[in-house]
């Protein structure tokens, strides 16, 4: 069946269901989950197994998802039904997700800063009621943000995989990229997702209080949300429609093709600002009242970034550009497909414009070094933040005119895994100033026409895949048509050729 058909199939299958009164929420909302047994956990990345392909497939990736909150508690129930095949060459004989709402059941656990819980320690998690694999119950343990799945029988290669779950995620009180406040429900990263496995093993993710620690393949998402009706809605993807119900309640559905993650921002007395220009529709949701011309400016930026960023890499994938100003502090501004958080000072007439720009920049970049060009984010976190640093720098001299404080050609060893780095300044230091400085260096060693034909190739060859250094340096080597290891050396563990 086609994708087209497929939706719209599941999309008359669940009003029909709604018009029967029947609505799923309802029973899972009355009912208390259980906490789901974390005993002989292990957390290690797997060994080398010699996989021939990448799991689970962007081409073969599905996740349905069924959400309903519950504002007075700040739980949001939900029912997630994946559907992939095993593309690992191999059979396996468990999964690996990530289960990001863990991460803040406790102070020592959460990676949010003491100040933005705002009313104090609120704790955060996501509970299992129900897990299936294939139709059979399977075990999982839980710990820290890792969930493994043991499967009754192994899945041999090409074999479809369907997983269906029923769980809970409590929301904090928690001004975060996973929180609530002011009415605001910030939920990036909120379901549990399946990892990464490739011919080194799992690619899991790592709890930190810095960077975005991790690993995701693309895949196709229908969801449906059940809020209040003063709540509105703005995510990943494109709306398919609603559903007013009779209780006070709205159901939404959509739809999002070839996403790294899907992001939902729930939002109360808010307005929005559009933007047309440079062939994309941009969106910016800002408190009502608050900041008008600013976000103005920032929709209208934006169309502008994004046209820039298109002329120069290739185009922008998604039907619109959304940017939501929101009550979040740890971070500046958060990334999804297709969709960014920035905080709501940036709203103030006293925030330095070309401060405001750069975030704006920044955040834009990922879409192209990250949302579209993937990598893990824990082993190799320079990849897509040098990029974006870079980026934003580019634009704001080529286009503003504003020459940016840019770090200079000091060599730094770039190739550092997050959970090796010991803090957030050494972090910035590293990943952003050290690895902006790279691109800087090789810009400067071969011009920026070159760097155009690097990028544009880059994107091309792994475009909704996940890209490695290794894979970065073989197109700059094809590219630069020069050689290049003595250049590399300097920044990775090399041996650097003798002379």
């Amino acid at each position: 069946m086609s994708k087209k058909r497929y939706f719209t199939a599941f999309l008359i299958m669940v009003t029909a269901a709604l018009a029967l009164a029947v609505p799923w929420h309802y029973s899972m909302g009355k009912e208390q989950l259980s906490p789901v047994d974390v005993s002989d956990s292990v957390l290690l990345r797997g060994e080398s197994t010699g996989a021939q392909g990448c799991f689970p497939d962007p081409d073969a990736t599905r996740y349905n998802i069924q959400v309903y909150l519950d504002v007075s508690c700040n739980i949001l129930y939900g029912q997630s039904n994946i559907h992939t095949i095993n593309s690992t060459g191999q059979a396996i004989n468990e999964l690996w997700f990530t289960v990001y709402p863990n991460a803040f059941r406790t102070p020592s656990s959460s990676p949010a800063p003491v100040s933005a819980y705002y009313k104090g320690f609120d704790p955060g998690w996501l509970e299992l009621e129900q897990l299936l694999v294939n139709g059979q119950e399977t075990e999982c343990y839980l710990e820290g943000v890792s969930m493994q799945v043991g499967l009754p029988i192994d899945i041999m290669p090409g074999q479809d995989i369907t997983i269906d779950m029923k769980w809970a995620a409590r929301i904090p009180e928690l001004a975060y990229r996973f929180g609530t406040k002011d009415a605001v429900y910030m939920l990036g990263n909120f379901y549990p997702v399946l990892n990464v496995y490739d011919n080194t093993g799992w690619h899991l993710a790592h709890n930190s209080n810095f960077g975005d620690p991790f690993c995701f393949h693309c895949a196709d998402y229908l969801v449906q949300v059940n809020i209040p009706e003063a709540y509105e809605l703005v995510s990943t993807g494109n709306s398919l429609g609603r559903y007013a119900e009779d209780n006070g309640r709205v159901t939404y559905w959509i739809e999002a093709h070839q996403v790294r993650d899907f992001c939902l921002l729930l939002i109360y007395d808010y307005q929005e600002v559009v933007n047309s220009s440079k062939g994309v529709r941009v969106k910016c949701y800002i408190p009502r009242g608050a900041g008008q011309e600013q976000a103005r400016q920032m929709a209208e930026q934006s169309a502008e970034i994004l046209y820039y960023y298109s002329c120069r890499w290739g185009s922008y994938p998604y039907a619109d550009f959304k940017i939501a100003l929101v009550p979040m502090l740890g971070f500046h501004g958060m990334e999804y497909s297709g969709l960014i958080f920035l905080r709501q000072d940036m709203l103030s007439a006293q925030y330095d414009a070309n401060r405001r720009s750069f975030i704006l920049a920044h955040e834009i970049a990922h879409q192209w070094w990250y949302a579209m060009v993937g990598n893990d984010q824990l082993l190799e976190p320079w990849l897509d933040e040098a990029l974006a640093n870079w980026s934003a720098y580019e634009y704001q001299e080529d286009v503003q005119g504003i020459k940016g404080n840019r770090t200079g050609n000091a060599a730094t060893r770039l190739d550092r895994r997050l959970n090796d780095i010991s803090s957030g300044s050494e972090y910035y230091r590293i990943i952003y100033d050290g690895g902006e400085a790279f691109w800087t260096a090789l810009e400067e060693e071969l011009g920026q026409e070159t760097i155009d034909h690097v990028l544009r190739r880059y994107l091309a060859d792994y475009k909704y895949q996940i890209a490695s250094t290794e894979n970065l340096l073989d197109t700059i080597r094809k590219e630069a048509r020069q050689d290049m290891d003595s250049f590399f050396a300097d920044w990775f563990a090399l041996e650097k050729p003798a002379k």
